[in-house]
């Protein structure tokens, strides 16, 4: 057998579904290679988040915990955006050894790693420079940010892992994109299964604002409206004493997410069979477009229920009702869900590892 070999796994701060992926990868990558060593590059919410899962991947996983700190987020004053927050992450990996020297490099929607990692593999289904670009006329920062990822992108082609279903057209245009199915874990608890047959039982609502925490207050908001209306509610607020908790029992009582769509939000969905209810985020062009093929899938609904929201308890009576309900779930039993295991496979063969099959 080959000697050890290193892989970092960089992850951008902006929220938890793009640690939540990787962490997926990784536990089946180290299934199937035991020469596989692998070094996780972080925020510290995502490392407290995670902290739990990191560890029952054993010890050839590891992470180093503030490296993504100053990394691009979502925010919507574009005045907040400054050169650090863009990119001061790149100092911050220049000073690890292990990461920049690491044999595989994976990066997960922070595009600036080419610049020292020509050879990367990038993994996300959008770019962020399609969302900055918004700005990029106000703030220098902004644009110079846009020019140097899509000079970045042109100059490297890189292999970008994506989701089939929700890739953005630069992700398309831009990379050597490898387009996956859904990435959900192969089990489903059997639990789970015995309770597709008590749909009835799943009356629990999530209303999720998202890592961005942009849109706390709508998701206080609707939350509100709803338990007015003696609905079961959690969110994402830590502050709420009905804080979702994000364990597998959870989210086999829910019968409806009301959500910004990011893609880890709407995975999650997908693995659980629930409709969503968007939440839209009208100025982030991700979140719209991801929103939008949602619809199409029919995975998500609209409420127009304007600036007050008080039509939303009427739209989910509908989707908890037995006798519609079957409908909206009829869309989730036809998508395919093999991403994780095809993200590890692709990136086994990519890298020549080992298997330990």
């Amino acid at each position: 057998m080959a000697g050890t070999k290193h892989l970092a796994i960089l992850v951008s701060a902006n929220g938890y579904g793009h640690i939540r992926r990787q962490i997926l990868i990784t536990s089946e990558l180290l299934k199937q290679n035991s020469n596989l060593h692998v070094q996780f590059a972080i925020t510290d919410a995502q490392f407290q988040r995670f902290k739990l899962e990191i560890e029952n991947l054993g010890s050839r996983a590891s992470a180093v915990v503030g490296v993504t700190e100053d990394s691009v987020r979502w925010r919507h004053d574009p005045s907040n955006y400054t050169a650090t927050n863009l990119n001061g992450w790149e100092s911050e990996l220049m000073s690890r050894s292990s990461l920049i020297e690491a044999d595989f490099v994976l990066s997960d929607n922070l595009v600036g790693v080419l610049e020292i990692r020509p050879d990367a593999v990038l993994s996300g289904s959008f770019l962020w420079h399609e969302v900055i670009d918004a700005y990029a006329q106000v703030n220098d920062a902004c644009r110079q940010f846009v020019e140097r990822e899509i000079n970045l992108l042109k100059k490297c082609v890189p292999k970008m892992i994506c989701n089939a279903d929700l890739a953005t057209p630069a992700v398309l245009s831009l990379t050597d994109a490898v387009r996956v199915p859904w990435m959900i874990e192969e089990t489903v608890p059997q639990a789970f299964q015995d309770n597709l047959s008590k749909e009835s039982e799943r009356t629990t609502i999530l209303v999720h604002g998202g890592g961005t925490r942009t849109l706390d207050d709508r998701v206080r908001m609707i939350a509100q409206i709803l338990r007015n209306n003696n609905y079961t509610v959690f969110t994402d607020l830590e502050d709420d004493l009905m804080c979702f908790d994000y364990q597998d029992s959870s989210w086999q009582q829910l019968g409806a997410v009301i959500c910004r769509p990011g893609v880890g939000t709407a995975t999650e969905c997908v693995k659980w069979h629930i409709p969503i209810v968007l939440i839209h985020d009208q100025t982030n062009v991700e979140a719209e477009f991801v929103a939008t093929r949602l619809k199409e899938l029919k995975l998500a609904h609209e409420c127009e229920f304007g600036s007050n929201y008080l039509e939303i308890p009427s739209l989910v009576a509908d989707l908890l009702s037995p006798e519609k309900r079957i409908s909206f779930l009829e869309p989730f039993a036809s998508l395919k869900t093999t991403g994780i295991q095809d993200s590890a496979n692709f990136l086994t063969r990519l890298w020549s590892l080992d298997r330990n099959l």
